[in-house]
């Protein structure tokens, strides 16, 4: 597992492990810190700390939103390890006070760790619940506050099954329960 954190190795590992379940492979430590990896487990965590962010969390989004790949570019435009669209990396690397901006920058992992969890902090700010903080970094902020207009979703486990998109409605609850996975085996 060290060897994956140290090489990002962690999307290939995430598919062997896969594989490897899928084959029947036994459920053990080994197995889920192949299937879990920590990529950029320094870094992370030092943004993480800096940023007042749990660890673990990040660790989740990241792994729900790229496999820790900084190459990871889908269809809709996103880039990076944390998936950041580029005209919201243009606007958080202004905030940023970087002097050179270019959305190549994007699939560097520090810069995407960077911009990514301050685009997290400043989500988690504006909403009540980490559940809705993480439906606005999936479908956006207005559609998050639309939901949050329905009676009820005050509660964070009316909101999550009251998201109509069934991708962001599965991406909150997996990253969630990622997040006691990533504890259970780095840690706090």
């Amino acid at each position: 597992a060290h060897a994956f954190r140290q090489h990002n190795l962690a999307p290939q590992a995430i598919r062997l492990a896969n594989k490897a379940l899928s084959s029947g492979a036994t459920r053990d430590a080994r197995l889920y810190h192949v299937l879990y990896p920590l990529g950029y487990e320094r870094t992370l965590r030092r943004e993480a700390e800096r940023h007042r962010l749990d660890w673990a969390l990040v660790a989740a989004l990241i792994r729900q939103e790229s496999h820790f790949d900084p190459r990871a570019t889908p269809r809709v435009g996103a880039r990076g390890v944390m998936q950041i669209m580029p005209p919201v990396g243009r606007q958080l690397a202004s905030a940023e006070k970087y002097h050179a901006w270019d959305s190549a920058l994007l699939y560097q992992p520090d810069v995407s760790l960077e911009l990514g969890m301050t685009h997290l902090v400043g989500l988690l700010n504006d909403y009540q619940h980490v559940s809705h903080a993480l439906a606005a970094y999936n479908a956006g902020s207005s559609r998050a506050k639309r939901w949050l207009e329905r009676a009820g979703t005050e509660d964070p486990e009316v909101f999550i099954e009251r998201i109509p998109f069934p991708e962001t409605r599965d991406y909150v609850r997996i990253i969630l329960r990622d997040r006691e996975i990533y504890r259970r085996l780095y840690g706090t």
